[in-house]
């Protein structure tokens, strides 16, 4: 199983009416085995190593192939438990890799679904951002539209909380 992943600076209109822009750090996963890939994001306060890589341990399957830029922070991404090979690119050179193919493409574009759905709802408050990231990734496994989306939650509800007969 492949999947990509990456850190990216996530942009934010104010909610409040206001041209000002804030600036978040989001950490996204992608599993490019669905079209569209499906991914996990979560809010983090810095893009090192040390708050990555747990990140990325928990969120991976077993021999998981990785494919990175070559931030710093990912070098170690080997050395993880489930991280069966990790494969790079270098953006100073390439966008992919010529050679191995290597590319970051799957994780720009769940980044820039995820950057969309906060345009269209004309931003949101700053300590709301990991609840939107959460519907986000809910909303891609079990209801796009909102017949769906209820339907999900019935059946959700349905398994975690079952009738005794």
């Amino acid at each position: 199983m492949t999947r990509f992943y990456k850190t990216l600076l996530i942009i934010i209109l104010a909610s409040q009416g206001t041209s000002s822009c804030r600036a978040y750090l989001g950490f996204g996963i992608v599993d490019t085995t669905f079209t569209p890939a499906r991914g996990y994001m979560e809010v983090v306060a810095c893009r090192d190593a040390a708050t990555l890589l747990p990140i990325l341990q928990a969120h991976v399957l077993p021999n998981t192939i990785i494919h990175s830029d070559e931030w710093r922070a990912y070098r170690r991404a080997i050395a993880l438990p489930n991280v069966g090979a990790h494969r790079t690119v270098n953006h100073s050179l390439h966008f992919r890799d010529p050679v191995t193919g290597v590319h970051t493409n799957h994780i720009e574009s769940y980044w820039n679904r995820v950057k969309l759905r906060f345009k269209i709802m004309k931003g949101c408050h700053r300590h709301m951002i990991p609840s939107y990231l959460d519907e986000f990734m809910w909303r891609e496994r079990y209801g796009q539209t909102r017949v769906q989306a209820l339907q999900g939650i019935v059946q959700d509800i349905a398994v975690r909380y079952p009738v005794p007969h």
